[in-house]
This record gives structure tokens, C-alpha cells and sequence, in this order.
């Protein structure tokens, strides 16, 4: 029986870069990079289905080489935008507790970024979204 290879999955803190120069008429340049790589949406829960009621929503929001804030993400829960999570930067975790006993049936959530900030890298910029379901079922 082959033997499988284990992959080793890291984040780094290093991504691709693209630098555009810029000319103006006067032959001045202007030349800006811009960090890319993307930024991820892993990790999602609740999924499939869940017997509790008073549920946390989960979700792993990274870019490549940091600069995210909570500011850069949309959280939606059944529809309606949520700005009570907790968002932390360092490990990407984020969190929104639903509050409220949920009635049986489907729900569910939508997670969007877009980014656009600088640091001393460049500049990180990018879209992503992540949709998913649970059901809520009876004990």
C-alpha cells in the first residue's frame, strides 16, 4: 500500500507582489506594489445540522501577510447585517454570538471582505466572500 505525503500547510507572511510604475508627461515615475495572494474565509461553523439553539458563529478571515481589520469585513446573519463580532487580527478568528434562541429551520450566513490598506509592504487589496447554511433542528 503507497504511503501518502503529508502537505504542510503553512501561512506566510509573504506574498506575491505586483509593482505598477506609473509616468507622468513630466518624466516623473511614481511606483506602487501591491500585495497579492488573497484573502481567505476557512474554518466556518455552525455547519450541517446543530441541535443547539443559542448558537457562536465562527470563521477563520486571514490575507495573506496581515492588514485586515474588522472594518474590512461584513458580517450577515439570516439577511441582516451584523456589526457585533469580535474580529482578532493576529489569528484571524472571528466570532458573533447569535444572542437570541434560533427556531428550527435553515439560517444563514454571509462573511464579506474587501480590503484596501497600506503598510510599509505595499498595499493589500481584495475581495472575498464565503456563504454557508446550517439547520437548527428540535432535541
Amino acid at each position: 500500500m503507497p504511503r501518502r505525503r503529508r502537505r504542510n500547510r503553512r501561512r506566510s507572511s509573504r506574498g506575491s507582489s505586483v509593482r505598477v510604475t506609473r509616468t507622468k508627461g513630466s518624466g516623473a515615475s511614481k511606483t506602487t506594489s501591491y500585495r497579492t495572494g488573497g484573502i481567505s474565509i476557512t474554518g466556518v461553523g455552525p455547519t450541517g445540522r446543530v441541535a443547539g439553539r443559542r448558537l457562536t458563529v465562527r470563521a477563520t478571515v486571514w490575507a495573506q501577510g496581515g492588514g485586515l481589520s474588522k472594518n474590512d469585513i461584513r458580517l450577515y446573519f439570516d439577511g441582516s447585517e451584523k456589526t457585533r463580532f469580535h474580529y482578532d487580527q493576529a489569528s484571524g478568528q472571528l466570532s458573533y454570538y447569535v444572542g437570541r434562541a434560533l427556531s428550527p429551520g435553515t439560517h444563514e450566513v454571509r462573511i464579506e471582505v474587501e480590503a484596501a490598506s497600506s503598510d510599509n509592504q505595499g498595499q493589500l487589496s481584495g475581495t472575498a466572500r464565503k456563504r454557508w447554511t446550517f439547520t437548527v433542528v428540535r432535541r
